[in-house]
């Protein structure tokens, strides 16, 4: 009974000990200040704190919003090649009036068949005959076939040639016939030199040149302007003689094969050179 006792008084000295005093304070939770923030809920952090999305690296942009070049970078190369640069063109030249007098005085002495036309202003600058002449007889019994309009020192200078080398060549190497006419394959005609889009202006474009593509005979078939530089008969042989002899009278002479826009006619032009220097092929 007396352990009981001891036992019993022993648990109660541990409950009183155990038990706080009753005048000692108790910690009280750390009230929060006014002007902090209030700790965000964990989701809400979350949600703020959020980085904003990049844009996507392959957006493309509306239509509207992507602005028109002004220009194609391939515009101003296909303008420059569109205009390239021409030569300077001089004006349509009027005759001196004592040298054109004289021209047709001798023109008509020599035999030639022809009639003075009116001003050819020409089509752009560069072309045109301040006194033209359309051609129908060259000397007697040669024919220009079709007639052809230029200038008359070019006529001058095609019926000297006719007279002086043609009529007297074919009387060695073709004695049996005799030249009838010549074929004309071009005189005057607004254009560039062999016809090119750009460059030069041609001497047709100014009266002054002549282009025979055949000799017409009172026998047998026409003498065709062609390459016969390997050709080795008497046709061959007259051909080369008065192409050659061409340049006496004209300032250019192209034979036919001396280039590649000349391979079937024989051009004769009257074009002044400094120093009076002569073209002949």
């Amino acid at each position: 009974m007396l352990q009981r006792l001891i036992i019993l008084a022993a648990s109660t000295l541990l409950i009183a000990a155990a038990q706080p005093p009753q005048d000692v304070p108790v910690p009280q939770p750390k009230p929060q200040q006014e002007d902090a923030a209030p700790t965000p809920a964990p989701e809400e952090k979350k949600k703020d704190e959020q980085p904003a999305q990049p844009p996507a690296e392959n957006t493309v942009p509306k239509p509207e919003e992507k602005p028109e070049p002004a220009t194609k970078p391939d515009e101003p190369k296909k303008e420059e090649e569109k205009k390239p640069e021409q030569p300077p063109r001089e004006p349509v030249k009027a005759e001196n009036p004592e040298e054109l007098k004289a021209c047709l005085t001798e023109l008509k002495e020599l035999g030639a068949e022809f009639k003075e036309l009116p001003p050819i202003p020409g089509e752009e600058e560069g072309c045109g005959i301040a006194s033209p002449l359309e051609l129908t007889t060259v000397i007697p019994g040669i024919k220009l076939e079709p007639e052809g309009t230029m200038r008359c020192e070019a006529a001058f200078a095609l019926a000297h040639w006719a007279k002086n080398v043609v009529v007297p060549t074919a009387k060695i190497a073709l004695p049996d016939k005799n030249v009838t006419a010549f074929g004309n394959a071009s005189t005057y005609v607004c254009r560039n030199r062999n016809s090119a889009e750009t460059g030069k202006i041609s001497e047709h474009a100014k009266g002054s040149a002549v282009d025979i593509a055949t000799l017409t005979f009172d026998k047998g078939e026409p003498l065709v302007m062609k390459p016969r530089t390997e050709d080795g008969t008497m046709e061959g042989a007259f051909q080369r003689t008065i192409t050659t002899a061409a340049c006496l009278f004209f300032r250019t002479v192209l034979s036919p094969g001396s280039d590649a826009t000349h391979q079937d006619h024989l051009h004769l032009d009257v074009l002044e050179r400094k120093g009076g220097y002569l073209y002949c092929r």
